[in-house]
């Protein structure tokens, strides 16, 4: 295990994100003090550019300090199914907690324009999905590119587990501004956005590696993700307690430990950790054959 590296990375990815997000720092220390997160994000839309900090620190080891370089860093396949099951398996997770919130009365939903539904989904699907993962290949390339490779030796659901207890408190200072969980406690807020971490990194992992180690695929899960949940299960459109109807609540982190039970006890076998990272790149070059198999 090259824990150096890990370390390094991780202390990189924290600085420069929680640098750039020093404008907040006074808001996320009210919150802690008050010990209450303000009812609506406080963060403002620059906030987002600090999702390239993990691609900054990636960047930074990959040319100077473990010195990889940035050959076949991307891993792209070109198995179209894998970014369908990137776009569209977020979107029946967000539609399924929307609809599990409601019939159970839990939320009440409220699209929040006069257009029919049809036309907002469309404009999610063709223009916020693909900013959004724009935006999320800046922490993909570092979360899932630079750091789970090093940690995958130790297998999938460890590296995973490892990658989300650095990834979600990484959002504290979002999270003290009113990101995903207006108006909680933050200790409650911290704890379900680790268990909602943990979940996600599992299937992220999951998904990386079965398309051949390919970043871009899990970045536009990641990022159609964002796209339909911030825009239809936030607290503006999706009524109720975040702790318990939003996808980062107990509906929503109940549908994703489902799918990680499924996805988990009916996968196929890979290629060894240690080999993914050198050779995902060649196997993008080769073509379709030699990837490993899908979930």
């Amino acid at each position: 295990m090259q824990w150096r590296e890990v370390v390094t990375f991780v202390a990189l990815s924290y600085a420069i994100a929680w640098a750039f997000w020093t404008p907040i720092w006074p808001d996320a220390l009210q919150s802690l003090t008050r010990w209450r997160t303000p009812t609506s994000y406080g963060g403002g839309a620059y906030t987002a550019l600090g999702m390239f900090a993990p691609a900054a620190a990636a960047l930074v080891m990959r040319l100077f300090i473990s010195k990889e370089g940035l050959r076949g860093s991307l891993g792209v396949v070109r198995r179209w199914h894998y970014y369908l099951i990137a776009v569209f398996g977020p979107v029946a997770l967000v539609m399924s907690t929307i609809g599990i919130s409601v019939a159970t009365g839990i939320g009440e939903f409220d699209p929040g324009t006069n257009r029919p539904f049809w036309y907002v989904f469309l404009l999610l699907l063709v223009i916020g999905t693909p900013i959004s993962s724009a935006l999320a290949l800046g922490e993909e390339y570092g979360w899932r590119g630079y750091l789970l490779p090093k940690l995958l030796p130790l297998g999938e659901v460890t590296a995973s587990v490892i990658v989300a207890l650095i990834w979600a408190p990484w959002h504290l200072l979002l999270l003290l501004v009113g990101l995903n969980y207006p108006g909680k406690d933050p200790l409650g807020v911290l704890v379900l956005m680790t268990t909602l971490g943990i979940g996600l990194s599992l299937l992220l992992t999951r998904l990386y590696v079965a398309a051949g180690c390919s970043v871009l695929v899990v970045a536009f899960l990641h990022g159609s993700l964002n796209s339909f949940s911030d825009r239809l299960s936030d607290a503006k459109h999706l009524s109720g307690d975040p702790f318990v109807v939003t996808v980062g609540g107990l509906v929503g982190i109940g549908l994703i430990a489902i799918v990680v039970l499924i996805t988990y006890w009916r996968r196929s076998p890979v290629v060894s950790a240690t080999e993914q990272p050198a050779t995902s790149s060649a196997q993008g070059d080769r073509g379709h054959d030699e990837l490993p198999a899908g979930p």
